[in-house]
């Protein structure tokens, strides 16, 4: 038996289901991020943004980030409520990272208040408490079991999927809908601003002239349970190198063992990884550490990439989100075994280690994809999927 990843709900810029999302990253959709002049305090940045075509009772969901959650936990709503036939609702639980929660609510309402000096009626502080994304899909599948948020930036909602395989093998829960969501608000794309962290244009992952990150948002959401088959969650690493509150370990030396822990959990060698959707934020520091660390770790052999320059890298919600890009290539879906391109990636940065960075390759089997989540504090994740 093994902690299976029944079906997933995605949500994000390139797209709003299994299939949109999937063919985005197989056609290397480089138009994904757009200026937003909204935002930003200063000069328009590129952001990934997700268009909702939002229904009636979406609408009436107290914050973004709840619309988005919505929208991902339709899409496995199914495959949930065929899972949980009989099961009782005690064994069921939620576990969800985010980052943001309804803090654009909350910023919203504080320029009411300036305004008009009183909140709007239908504002709560409630609303952007991390809580909140879980406690409202415990709400939508009747969950009374454990539902709690992680918040440890953008390694949350992979340590959402790790923490959802210990609660089964724990005997805790029988199923559990885990993942992550985070929506675009002020606070982070004027945060990293400041942190001088953004992309002067859209990023660019390993190449030579890149320059930082551009924020996205999205939804991620997993059905997880314990199964002889199917796609399944079958390592992880987890590691603290706690080097610097924003800036990773230079001789990325916390990525390296978070990677080596998650292959050994699985009991598979670093030659045997299909693709790593690489944390690839495109700033100077990560992608000097995290090639250095998939060199040490895998050398040049293993196609690799990073998806931040289709989706902005999504926070909160980025384990989550890759993840589910990993399950989306190792899924029947994905029936021509393509895996995506390292999109924004030019000419490659020589005092960066070699590794692999795919160029939207066709491959002739994948049987093993890991991702990686490096966070603020040298918070690293890395986690293998496989079927």
């Amino acid at each position: 038996m093994g902690i299976c990843l029944k079906d997933v709900g995605i949500v994000c810029n390139i797209g709003q289901s299994k299939q949109t999302v999937l063919k985005s990253l197989i056609d290397g959709n480089a138009n994904a991020l757009v200026k937003d002049t909204n935002l930003p305090l200063t000069e328009p940045q590129f952001v990934g943004h997700v268009t909702l075509s939002l229904d009636e009772q979406s609408k009436a969901f107290s914050s973004r980030n709840n619309q988005l959650a919505y929208h991902a936990f339709k899409q496995i709503e199914h495959s949930f409520n065929e899972q949980a036939k009989g099961v009782d609702k005690k064994r069921i639980a939620v576990i969800i990272g985010t980052s943001t929660s309804g803090i654009a609510e909350g910023e919203n309402a504080r320029k009411a208040l300036a305004q008009n000096k009183q909140y709007p009626d239908d504002f709560h502080y409630q609303t952007q408490e991390m809580i909140a994304p879980a406690h409202f899909i415990a709400d939508l599948c009747q969950a009374s079991g454990p539902v709690y948020s992680i918040s440890t930036a953008c390694s949350s909602s992979a340590k959402a999927l790790v923490s959802a395989k210990a609660l089964i093998e724990a005997d805790i829960a029988d199923i559990v809908i885990a993942g992550g969501v985070d929506s675009l608000a002020r606070l982070t794309i004027n945060g990293f601003k400041s942190l001088e962290s953004v992309s002067t244009g859209k990023c660019a992952p390993f190449s030579e002239k890149r320059d930082g990150i551009n924020i996205g948002e999205a939804a991620a959401l997993f059905v997880m349970h314990s199964a002889d088959s199917g796609i399944k969650l079958m390592g992880f690493g987890e590691t603290s190198d706690a080097y610097h509150v924003s800036s990773p370990s230079p001789d990325g030396s916390g990525a390296i063992s978070a990677m080596e822990l998650a292959l050994d959990m699985a009991q598979i060698e670093s030659k045997q990884v299909d693709y790593v959707n690489l944390h690839g934020t495109a700033t100077i520091k990560n992608d000097e550490m995290e090639s250095l660390a998939m060199h040490a770790v895998c050398g040049n052999d293993v196609f690799c990439g990073s998806t931040k320059g289709m989706t902005g890298h999504t926070l909160g919600a980025a384990g989550a989100l890759e993840a589910a890009i990993c399950w989306l290539l190792l899924s029947d879906i994905n029936s021509d075994n393509d895996i995506p391109a390292n999109v924004g990636y030019e000419q490659q940065d020589s005092n960066l280690p070699a590794i692999n960075l795919s160029q939207g390759q066709k491959v002739s089997s994948l049987k093993y994809c890991m991702s990686n989540s490096f966070a603020f504090g040298g918070n690293n994740l890395s986690l293998v999927l496989g079927r």
